[in-house]
């Protein structure tokens, strides 16, 4: 075993595959769970016809991963091949948890569509599973699975039971990362909030609708004494953390009023694209970068000065403010987006949004899906019509012909957006890139005018 593991948390990372389901990048996820400090032992795939939603992947394949743990965990007592039946007491039991039903919004999240809840699914009929997990992991409670899907919480809580494990999906997989970087009392703050709005979500499941239908007819229904009180707490908590978050909020809204006076840069793109990196060295300042996923979790301002002179030579520097802010995934979900809008908001006061894009990714399609995962965060926060530029990223692990490619091929999706190619490692491309920004600074000054 590689000695550089050994602190590494345990994980088997699955994937499964549906027509109606969005196929999330593999190399992204495998990024994700990197940076949450997990080693990965095994990575399942399953491609389904028709979906299950009681597992959310097909029921075959969570009884062989059962049996694949139990013999691990339990090597003394080792299964026969089809010994743990979906029929055992231990599977007729994993339903709905306390009453939890799927949703209509549950449905949408997962994918699953309110028509075929009732149909009987269909998975490949693989008999065999790729799991192979170290002798050095002795304790269940060491391992997490982690679906590279987004599932609703009666699905984890099926899963989690049939497994004796922890399970979580994209959702808190990101959630745990942007804890493990928090370091301002906001972002903590933040990550609070979200994970409050997620136990709420959890708790009203647990009831079910049928208990929420006989609290507005005014009934108590069985178990609404222990619901009450947990709901209180945690609303109580959302709130007092709402108060606080809104109070640094009016605090950043007034440090936002002294630096009206200068030309705002918002500096997004999808995480790991190198904005952190390129905001420090146009800055001169160290702030924390890595190559991985969620560095940066709070927005960082700075003010940058670009060289200019004018046609007499006196000088004539052009002073701007550049906003870096938390890196953007694909189908960020609503409640990511809504845990760090109060940082992200901050770019809805920009007078220009630069799209950082790591133009050196092997595959096309995902370079296409990064800029349009970009977008869409843009337009859900409400900076849909603020000016924008292309800066395109890491051009020293490329050939001149493969960027000049590339950006050919990106300007056809994207004909009206300007664009530049740097290295913001090397510092190459920084003079045309400080142009462009100067530029459009005295363009707005002229249209103020």
């Amino acid at each position: 075993m590689d000695p550089s593991l050994i602190d590494l948390k345990s994980a088997v990372v699955i994937q499964i595959f549906h027509p109606s389901f969005k196929p999330y990048d593999k190399e992204e996820m495998l990024g994700l769970v990197k940076t949450a400090g997990y080693s990965i032992h095994s990575y399942i795939t399953q491609n389904l016809r028709k979906k299950n939603p009681r597992f959310f992947m097909g029921s075959g394949k969570v009884k062989l991963i059962k049996e694949v743990l139990h013999d691990h965990f339990n090597p003394q007592k080792k299964t026969k091949h089809s010994e743990i039946s979906i029929e055992d007491p231990d599977f007729s039991n994993v339903d709905y948890a306390d009453g939890a039903i799927i949703n209509d919004n549950e449905i949408w999240e997962t994918g699953i569509d309110s028509s075929s809840t009732s149909e009987e699914f269909i998975e490949n009929p693989e008999e065999i599973i790729d799991l192979t997990l170290p002798e050095t992991l002795k304790n269940r409670h060491d391992l997490t699975i982690i679906f590279n899907n987004r599932l609703g919480f009666a699905q984890l809580t099926n899963l989690h039971g049939a497994w004796d494990v922890k399970t979580i999906d994209r959702d808190e997989l990101v959630l745990e990362i942007f804890e493990n970087h928090a370091q301002t009392h906001e972002s903590k703050l933040q990550i609070e909030l979200a994970r409050l709005t997620l136990q709420t979500n959890i708790i009203k499941k647990e009831m079910g609708i049928h208990l929420q239908e006989k609290q507005g007819r005014g009934q108590q229904g069985k178990g609404m004494k222990a619901w009450e009180p947990r709901m209180r707490a945690f609303r109580g908590k959302k709130h007092k953390i709402s108060l606080e978050l809104n109070k640094i909020s009016q605090g950043r809204a007034l440090r936002r009023k002294s630096r009206n006076k200068f030309f705002n840069v918002g500096v997004v793109g999808y995480t790991n694209a190198g904005k952190s990196t390129l905001v420090n060295k146009l800055a001169k300042v160290s702030l924390e970068t890595a190559d991985q996923e969620f560095t940066t979790v709070t927005t960082t301002s700075r003010k940058v000065t670009f060289p200019k002179f004018d046609e007499y030579g006196r000088w004539q520097g052009q002073e701007m403010i550049l906003t870096d802010s938390v890196g953007f995934i694909s189908d960020m979900s609503r409640l990511l987006i809504d845990a760090f809008l109060s940082t992200l908001e901050e770019l809805q006061f920009s007078d220009l949004v630069m799209i950082v894009i790591d133009i050196s990714d092997e595959k096309w399609d995902r370079i296409l899906l990064k800029i349009e995962s970009s977008f869409a965060v843009i337009e859900q926060i409400g900076a849909a019509d603020i000016p924008k530029i292309f800066v395109f990223n890491k051009t020293d692990l490329l050939s001149g012909e493969s960027i000049k490619e590339r950006v050919t091929k990106i300007h056809t999706h994207f004909p009206n957006i300007d664009s530049l190619a740097i290295s913001a490692m090397e510092k190459q491309g920084f003079e045309d890139l400080a142009q462009l920004l100067i530029e459009r600074k005295l363009q707005l000054h002229r249209k103020l005018k």
